[in-house]
């Protein structure tokens, strides 16, 4: 039998070129090619994964606090990069100072930020 291997996860946006600008500009994710679903939307290849962003309105309202607690995915960046570019942007972040750092999208899906543990 064949490992588990996570192929995709999908978020909500409600608006998608906005999204777009946050995923691609801020956090450097590379878009991949996306077949018309009849729907806005955008992919990005994460390693072996993929990320969907899906144009509608989120299932709960947009977090007000960034907690590590609420559903998320991770994404592994060099992490020293990142915060010093997030810290330039003016994006908010939970810092704890170890190997992950926690940021909102523009509507509000929480989005973990991990060193490599190779690194």
């Amino acid at each position: 039998m064949t490992e588990p291997v996570l192929h995709h996860a999908s978020i909500r946006v409600s608006d998608v070129p906005r999204a777009r600008a946050f995923y691609e500009q801020v956090l450097g994710f590379t878009p991949i090619a996306r077949p018309d679903m009849g729907f806005p939307g955008a992919w990005y290849g994460l390693g072996a994964g993929q990320l969907h962003l899906i144009q509608g309105e989120p299932a709960d309202p947009p977090a007000h606090a960034i907690n590590p607690g609420d559903p998320h995915f991770a994404v592994t960046v060099d992490l020293d990069a990142m915060r010093a570019k997030l810290k330039s942007a003016g994006i908010a972040m939970l810092d704890l100072g170890a190997d992950q750092l926690w940021v909102l999208d523009p509507d509000g899906n929480t989005v973990e930020l991990r060193r490599d543990p190779r690194t």
